[in-house]
């Protein structure tokens, strides 16, 4: 499943969800919407207009100088615009302004007195009939200020740090003008999201940036600290408290997926019986919202099928079966659908703690030997090639953990040779002195490449006694490690 399908489809949907409002407020002689930016000294014939969608943007139209109203440029639509955050760029694709569609479709940006070799669209810039716009811009303005002069306390504190007699009262008062200057953005902003967090697209998107203020921890009557994970419980379980997730514009704006992937990829332990518990709460959150629920699903789904954790596609297999399988996600292409639905289930079989599919291949003497023979603690199933250049150098190091650990940690390794070549097989196993259990020849009861999703190598299952997957995909430096760990009763994976 391809992003961009995902944005085109979450554009007509909203689109269509407007166009009746949009009918409704205006006459079929004036059109959705109109927004002029007029931008004095701006010779550009063309500027773009792009939309923001989770982490990117997206080309939404290009305007033109209007001939008739110097330094004007026009975007006007015969439906509403989708509510958002819009960046307006040059031709050479440089951000001039960010902007905002929310309660008003009807308005005017105008930048005066623009330095062409040095524009300054920010500190310019006015708008008339956007009530939001205008908030937006006064909150920037303000922060932008406070910035600069903790920057300048910053340096000045720096500069005299570094002489040789630093004068200790200067940086004393200095770091005190800063402290002042940080307490005032947090007034400032904490004051600005009281009174429109809750109200206007931009005050949302402010909310949702703030991290969440975590409270002490509950104490006993002696002041001991009663639960120590009390902190990191209340700060997953808290952490989308400033979401709204009833409103489609979130993901709309440059905030909500920084949020989302900071959530999974620092916060959620990287666990997965603890990803699926937060992924189907956050997936619950947003289902009355199609926007957020398409965004959230694909994202978890797409994440977890790509990434490098071992066990980490059990995720993948859940998003599937839960959400797609289950017809809960429409606009995925029919052909895509099939496609995942069949890589989830080749994947369902293998997931760790399941039985390991029985795999009967011919050895040297042409005795068909299972993966199952073995009455040891761990099978370690090695799949290999002899022309893989990692194969030819992780094989000796294989050879020398099995020679000195097989008896000690109890395992035999049911190596697979992947290639058709049983004379070149058979050779190497004489002198790279393979000691262990060598089938291949290409001949075995299953099509071993597809139910064990060997599609590079070297790859490596290992099993217990039972032969439930304990581990795979790990490298043979790995193996060590893990298997005294596993017997120590440390989780690793």
């Amino acid at each position: 499943m391809k992003i961009k399908r995902i944005i085109v489809l979450v554009l007509a949907a909203v689109v269509a969800s407007t166009s009746l409002y949009a009918q409704k407020k205006h006459s079929k002689q004036q059109p959705g919407y109109e927004i002029k930016f007029i931008l004095e000294g701006l010779t550009d014939s063309m500027l773009y207009v792009a939309n923001y969608y989770a982490d990117k943007t997206y080309m939404y139209d290009s305007i033109y100088l209007s001939k008739t109203e110097p330094y004007t440029y026009i975007l006007a639509g015969d439906t509403a615009i989708p509510r958002g955050v819009y960046v307006l760029a040059g031709q050479s694709k440089t951000k001039y302004i960010d902007f905002i569609v929310d309660s008003s479709f009807f308005f005017t940006a105008h930048v005066k007195n623009i330095d062409t070799l040095a524009p300054d669209f920010i500190n310019n810039l006015t708008y008339k009939g956007s009530p939001e716009n205008a908030q937006a811009n006064l909150f920037f303005a303000t922060m932008s200020r406070l910035q600069r002069t903790l920057m300048a306390l910053n340096k000045e504190i720096k500069e005299a740090e570094s002489e040789k007699k630093p004068d200790a009262k200067l940086i004393k008062t200095r770091k005190g003008e800063m402290q002042m200057y940080q307490d005032s953005i947090h007034f400032f902003t904490q004051d600005f999201i009281n009174k429109y967090g809750k109200t206007t697209l931009f005050g949302k998107a402010q909310r949702l940036a703030q991290e969440i203020d975590v409270p002490d921890a509950p104490r006993d009557n002696k002041g001991n600290i009663i639960d120590s994970s009390f902190a990191f419980n209340y700060y997953i379980n808290h952490y989308w408290d400033n979401c709204d997730f009833n409103d489609p514009a979130m993901i709309y704006t440059p905030v909500f997926q920084p949020r989302l992937d900071m959530y999974f990829s620092k916060v959620v332990p990287p666990l997965v019986d603890t990803i699926i518990k937060y992924a189907d709460l956050l997936v619950a959150k947003a289902k009355g919202n199609d926007e957020l629920f398409k965004y959230i699903v694909w994202f978890v789904t797409n994440k977890y099928e790509r990434s490098q954790y071992v066990g980490h596609d059990a995720v993948f297999v859940h998003m599937v079966k839960k959400y797609y399988a289950q017809g809960l996600c429409p606009w995925t292409d029919e052909a895509v659908l099939e496609r995942m639905i069949d890589h989830a289930n080749s994947l369902d079989r293998i997931l760790l703690g399941k039985y390991a599919p029985e795999l009967y291949m011919y050895d040297t003497n042409e005795v068909l030997i299972s993966n199952y023979s073995f009455n040891k603690k761990y099978t370690i199933m090695w799949f290999w090639d002899l022309d893989c250049g990692h194969c030819k150098t992780a094989t000796p190091k294989l050879v020398e953990f099995y020679n000195r650990a097989k008896d000690e940690l109890n395992f035999e390794v049911y190596a697979v040779c992947m290639g058709t070549d049983t004379a070149r097989w058979k050779k190497a196993i004489v002198e790279k002195q393979l000691p262990w259990v060598n089938v291949g020849g290409n001949r075995a009861n299953i099509d071993f490449r597809k139910v064990y999703g060997v599609t590079t190598t070297p790859y490596i299952f290992v099993l217990d006694r039972e032969k439930k997957i304990i581990v795979k995909k790990i490298g043979v430096e790995e193996l060590e490690n893990f298997l005294r760990n596993h017997e120590a009763g440390k989780r690793i994976y």
